[in-house]
């Protein structure tokens, strides 16, 4: 394992404000080169995971200050009673392609308090979408190729781009005729616009999880493929050699062999050249207040030849203010600066209102940004 260079994290909470009908939540950073857009999801609070509202802001400085949130576009058609909605899961900028895409899933609502569901699963279709230089959708919703059909597809976490400029995305699905979730991924190269399916993977289930797996998210590190995995009852993780076949399910662990006690929730990777550091919220923080220990967002070194986390390595990125911040993503600025970007999701426990505030989360998006010094040495 490497030494990596020390690194040093700021924090940032913005964008307050909550009127306890809906609130930002799964806010997502863009950097096109030139802009940097922060993307976020207005959550309808009566029912579950009713999304509603999209808006986009702009920095024109690096992220140092944002201007006005405006609407992008609502992706929505009606018919027969059903709302359906493109939602979106993660966003990257292509520098092969010079494009800023948006991957997400299409979900249908016939009412405000919870998606349609088949068989006991939330259907929907896996697409994407483009951005302007105004950060606006362009175009339509397009589709994403799979190897066989779903009742529900979710292409999720961090998306892996080529010197070819071809993608890995991960997806977490549910295969027609079954009821868990299996994570897969997918090679795609993008063509006029379009991705076309390239190699797909083989399925990683995990049986003994209650619901499957869900939400991965990839990295690379030298020769191997890391994904992490959310299941109700442990973080977990798997390697692959080649980022289509991976090991069995391992358990997020302490090297003293202590499991770390993240559990139905995402993880993500802050992905150094020379290292990987997972993002994670866990149990054992003085949070059992919070949905599902859901915060504080901490941040830890993977050891890549022991497979565990490192725990004298441990920081907090943002503190626990009663909200939980488990619904994150990371946006790689450079091989030496990330971007940590989260809200404060206003539902306490069981979905009671009232409670966040009482510690003093009024719905602020953060901003924790990590650089690594330059040099990085072996040992």
């Amino acid at each position: 394992m490497k030494s990596i260079p020390r690194f040093n994290f700021t924090r940032e909470r913005f964008m307050s404000g909550f009127d306890g009908k809906e609130c930002k939540v799964y806010p997502h950073l863009v950097d096109t080169g030139e802009n940097m857009f922060l993307t976020y999801q207005m959550l309808l609070l009566s029912g579950s995971d009713v999304f509603n509202d999209l808006y986009v802001v702009k920095s024109t400085d690096g992220g140092k200050t944002f201007g006005e949130p405006e609407k992008l576009r609502r992706i929505e058609t009606k018919k027969d009673g059903i709302r359906r909605i493109f939602v979106p899961a993660t966003e990257c900028y292509s520098k092969c392609h010079k494009s800023w895409i948006t991957f997400g899933m299409t979900i249908s609502y016939a009412d405000d308090k919870h998606p349609v569901t088949e068989n006991g699963i939330a259907t929907g279709k896996a697409g994407f979408i483009l951005h302007g230089e105004d950060g606006q959708y362009v175009g339509e919703v397009q589709p994403m190729e799979l190897p066989f059909k779903c009742i529900s597809a979710c292409p999720h976490g961090q998306i892996i781009e080529y010197e070819s400029g071809e993608f890995l995305v991960s997806f977490y699905l549910v295969p027609t005729g079954e009821t868990k979730a299996k994570i897969l991924t997918v090679r795609y190269k993008y063509e006029n616009e379009k991705l076309v399916m390239v190699k797909a993977g083989e399925l990683l289930d995990c049986p003994e999880s209650k619901r499957g797996l869900c939400e991965p998210s990839v990295a690379k590190l030298y020769d191997k493929y890391y994904v992490t995995l959310r299941t109700d009852e442990k973080g977990m993780f798997a390697v692959s050699d080649d980022g289509y076949k991976f090991s069995e399910p391992m358990v997020w662990k302490w090297e003293d062999g202590r499991e770390i006690g993240n559990y139905n929730t995402m993880q993500r990777w802050i992905r150094h050249k020379d290292a990987l550091y997972l993002a994670y919220t866990r149990k054992g923080a003085h949070n059992d207040h919070i949905f599902r220990h859901r915060a504080p967002m901490f941040m830890a070194r993977f050891d890549e030849e022991k497979m565990c986390l490192i725990k004298d390595t441990e920081v907090i990125l943002v503190p626990e203010l009663g909200a939980r911040l488990g619904n994150f993503t990371v946006t790689d600025i450079s091989e030496n600066e990330f971007r940590l970007v989260t809200a404060e999701w206003m539902q306490g426990p069981k979905g009671k209102l009232g409670e966040c505030e009482k510690y003093g989360s009024d719905n602020s998006i953060w901003i924790a940004k990590v650089e690594f010094e330059e040099d990085v040495g072996n040992k």
